[in-house]
C-alpha cells in the first residue's frame, strides 16, 4: 500500500512540473543549440522549385526565417539517397534537383543543377552567423531498386552500381545489408552494410570530401544504424558474414569472438573513428555529429509500453561513441510527448546523462503538431523547457516546414523562448581555451538615433587563436554577460565595428563586447560605454564606399570589392558605354562589412572595351570604370 501510496505522489509530481513548464516559460538561455533540419529527401523541405535562381531564392527564404526567429544552427540534407546536394567526386547529383514533371525520377541523376545548393545554404547562413552542418544519411541508401537507376549513366555513378565487363551495369550487391537468408530490402529500402571495409571506406571518403573543400561546420549522420525486416535485422552482408568469422584481422575482423549483434555495432563505431580521425586532421574544429530514434533501450530509460529499440534492435550505440570520444554531440529523435509512454522527458534526460559530457541535442517532432496523439504548439514549447531545465544544450526540429507551414511557428518561437539570440554551446574538449577580451571599446554619436561602437581587437590567445565574431551587449542597465536579455546582437565577421540604431533616444544604453572563437569560446567583457554622448560629426561614415577594381584593365576575370556600414540593400550591376546592363552581380539584404566579387567577363559574352560597375546602397548610387582587354 505504501509503494502504491509513493507511485501516486510521483505521478502528481511528474505532472505538476509539466504544468509548471507549459504555464511558466523558462528564462531564455545565453548559450543553447537552436537547430532546423531543412530534408531534401522526398523534397520534404527543399526543393520545391525549379531553376537556379527560384532554388537559390528558397535557400535564402530558409536563412531568413532562421535569422528572424535567433534559430542558430541549420542542419542541411546533402546526402539523402547516395546521392549528393554538392559538387562531389564519390556521389551523383540528386535527380531531385533537376527532375520535375514529366521527368521522371532517377533520369535525371548526375544532371549538373547549374550551381551548388551546400555552397549556396553555406554562403547565405554565414552572413548572419549560423552553423550548417552536412547532414548525411550514412547507410540508407535506396528506396527502390528501381530500373531507372540502372540506365542513367552519370558520373560519379551511384555507388550502389557497378560496371561491368559485359558492358552492363549491375547493382553492387556484395555492399548490400541482407538477412541470413539473402533478402537485401528492407521495411524502408536498400541499406549498406556497416561490415564491409569498403562501405565504411566510401562513407568516410564522403564526409571528408565536405569538410575538406566546404566550410561546414558540422558532419551529420543519420541512418547510423542497422535496420530489420520484422523480427531479423538485415546483419548478414557478404562482408560482415566474411569478417564476423575472421579471427586474426583487428581492422575488420573479429578476433574477440564477439557475438553477431556487438559485432555489428563494433562496425558502426569503426566507421565513426575513421571519420574522426580525419577530422581531426584535416579540420579539428568541425564537429562530429548522430541522429538516431531515441530509445536507448525502454529498460535503461524506465519506459513500460513496446518501442524500438536502439541499441538491441538496430544495434546501434551513441552511448559507447561518446564514451570513446568519436562523436561531439547526439541528437535523439524524440518524437513524443511529455505525458505518455515513451515520455519526452525520460528520454531526454537519459541522454542528457549518459554521454559522457557530450552534448546531447534532443529532437523534437514538430511534424505532430496537431496530432490528437502529440499535443499542440504548446508541447513542443513544453520540450524546450524542459531541455533547458535538464541542461541538454538544445533542440533540433524535424522540420523546416512543419515549423513555418500554415502558422509560422519559427516566428512564434521569435516572440517569448527564442526572443533573445543565444550563442551555440562550446565544446572544451575540441578547445578550451578563450579569446582574450576586446579592449579599448568607444561609442560615437553619428546622428539622433544612430550609434556607432569600435573597439580593438583582442591579442591571440595562448593557443593562437583569434577572435572570429563578437557578441554586441545593450541593455538600461549595467551589462550582464550572463543575462540572456542583455545579449543583444551576434556579429558574423571580426570587424571591430557595430551601428546601432536607439528607437527611444531619450533612453541611456549601456553597451559592452565580448569575442568568441572558431569554436564559440567566449572572452570575458570589454569595457562598458554608455550612449551619454555627444555628436561625433568627424567620425560620420560614409552609407559605403565602392572601391577600384583589380586588376584594371583585365582580362578574363577581377574583383569587385566595396564595404557598407548599415544594414541595407545593395545592388552591383554592369553596364556598357551606351548604358545597356550587362550583369547584375549583386542584388540582396547584406549586413555591414567588406565584400568581395569576382566578376567573369566570359560568362556575359562582352568583348574588349569600357565599362561601368555601379553599385547602389540606400539613397545613393557610385560608379566606377573598368576596361576587359582581351
Amino acid at each position: 500500500m505504501l509503494q502504491i501510496e509513493k507511485n501516486k505522489m510521483k505521478k502528481i509530481f511528474d505532472i505538476t512540473i509539466i504544468l509548471f513548464l507549459i504555464c511558466n516559460l523558462l528564462i531564455a538561455q545565453r548559450k543553447e543549440v537552436r537547430a532546423v533540419w531543412i530534408a531534401t529527401a522526398g523534397r520534404l523541405d527543399f526543393p520545391t522549385t525549379q531553376g537556379v535562381q527560384a532554388q537559390k531564392n528558397e535557400i535564402q527564404s530558409f536563412v531568413e526565417a532562421c535569422r528572424r526567429a535567433n534559430i542558430n544552427t541549420i542542419v542541411f540534407q546533402v546526402s539523402a539517397r547516395g546521392d549528393a546536394y554538392y559538387s562531389s567526386n564519390f556521389l551523383p547529383w540528386a535527380s531531385n534537383l533537376t527532375c520535375f514533371s514529366p521527368c521522371v525520377d532517377p533520369n535525371n541523376l548526375g544532371l549538373s543543377p547549374g550551381y551548388n545548393p551546400l555552397s549556396e545554404m553555406i554562403s547565405k547562413a554565414k552572413q548572419y552567423n549560423i552553423e550548417v552542418h552536412a547532414w548525411i544519411n550514412t547507410f540508407y541508401v535506396l528506396n527502390d531498386t528501381l530500373p531507372g537507376y540502372l540506365n542513367v549513366i552519370s558520373f560519379p555513378r551511384h555507388p550502389a552500381i557497378k560496371d561491368s565487363s559485359d558492358g552492363k551495369r549491375y547493382w553492387k550487391t556484395e555492399w548490400f545489408a541482407k538477412t541470413s537468408t539473402g533478402q537485401m530490402k528492407s521495411d524502408g529500402g536498400f541499406f549498406f552494410d556497416p561490415g564491409n571495409p569498403a562501405v565504411r571506406a566510401h562513407i568516410a571518403n564522403v564526409a571528408t570530401e565536405i569538410v575538406k573543400n566546404y566550410n561546414v561546420d558540422g558532419i551529420h549522420f543519420d541512418f547510423i544504424r542497422y535496420t530489420d525486416l520484422g523480427n531479423e535485422a538485415l546483419l548478414y552482408g557478404d562482408a560482415s558474414s566474411y569478417w564476423f568469422t575472421n579471427r586474426t584481422d583487428s581492422a575488420n575482423g573479429n578476433p574477440w569472438n564477439l557475438n553477431r549483434n556487438d559485432f555489428a555495432r563494433l562496425n558502426i563505431e569503426r566507421l565513426l573513428k575513421m571519420v574522426a580521425d580525419s577530422v581531426k586532421k584535416y579540420k579539428p574544429w568541425v564537429k562530429i555529429g548522430t541522429t538516431t530514434p531515441g530509445v536507448y533501450t525502454a529498460a535503461a530509460m524506465g519506459l513500460n509500453c513496446p518501442v524500438w529499440e536502439l541499441y538491441s534492435q538496430l544495434r546501434s550505440d551513441p552511448k559507447a561513441w561518446a564514451a570513446k570520444g568519436y562523436i561531439d554531440y547526439h541528437n535523439p529523435q524524440i518524437y513524443w510527448n511529455m505525458s505518455t509512454c515513451p515520455e519526452f522527458t525520460k528520454i531526454a534526460n537519459w541522454w542528457k546523462n549518459n554521454l559522457s559530457g557530450r552534448q546531447a541535442w534532443m529532437g523534437i517532432a514538430a511534424y505532430r503538431i496537431g496530432d490528437p496523439n502529440f499535443g499542440d504548439f504548446n508541447e513542443i514549447k513544453s520540450q524546450i523547457n524542459y531541455t533547458r531545465l535538464i541542461g541538454g544544450a538544445g533542440v533540433n526540429f524535424f522540420r523546416f516546414r512543419s515549423m513555418v507551414n500554415a502558422v509560422n511557428y519559427l516566428d512564434s518561437l521569435a516572440q517569448d523562448l527564442f526572443k533573445y539570440p543565444a550563442n551555440v554551446p562550446p565544446m572544451p574538449w575540441k578547445d578550451p581555451v578563450p579569446p582574450n577580451n576586446p579592449t579599448n571599446l568607444i561609442v560615437q554619436k553619428i546622428s539622433a538615433d544612430r550609434y556607432r561602437l569600435i573597439w580593438n581587437r583582442p591579442q591571440p590567445a595562448s593557443d593562437g587563436e583569434i577572435a572570429e565574431y563578437y557578441n554586441i551587449f545593450r541593455a538600461t542597465e549595467p551589462i550582464n554577460q550572463n543575462k540572456p536579455s542583455h545579449l543583444y546582437k551576434i556579429t558574423a565577421t571580426a570587424d571591430t565595428f557595430f551601428f546601432d540604431t536607439i528607437s527611444d533616444t531619450t533612453q541611456v544604453y549601456y553597451y559592452a563586447v565580448s569575442a568568441l572563437d572558431k569554436l564559440d569560446n567566449e572572452s570575458g567583457l570589454s569595457n562598458m560605454v554608455t550612449t551619454n554622448v555627444e555628436y561625433d560629426f568627424a567620425n560620420i561614415p560614409q552609407t559605403a564606399i565602392l572601391y577600384q577594381n583589380y586588376p584594371n584593365p583585365f582580362n578574363g576575370t577581377t574583383n569587385i570589392n566595396y564595404e557598407i556600414f548599415y544594414p541595407e540593400n545593395v545592388k552591383l550591376e554592369v553596364f556598357n558605354l551606351l548604358g545597356e546592363k550587362i550583369a547584375d552581380l549583386v542584388e540582396e539584404y547584406q549586413m555591414p562589412g567588406k565584400y568581395e566579387f569576382e566578376f567573369n567577363s566570359s560568362v556575359y559574352n562582352i568583348s574588349s572595351g569600357i565599362y561601368f560597375y555601379k553599385l547602389t546602397t540606400t539613397g545613393r548610387s557610385q560608379i566606377k570604370k573598368f576596361v576587359l582587354i582581351k
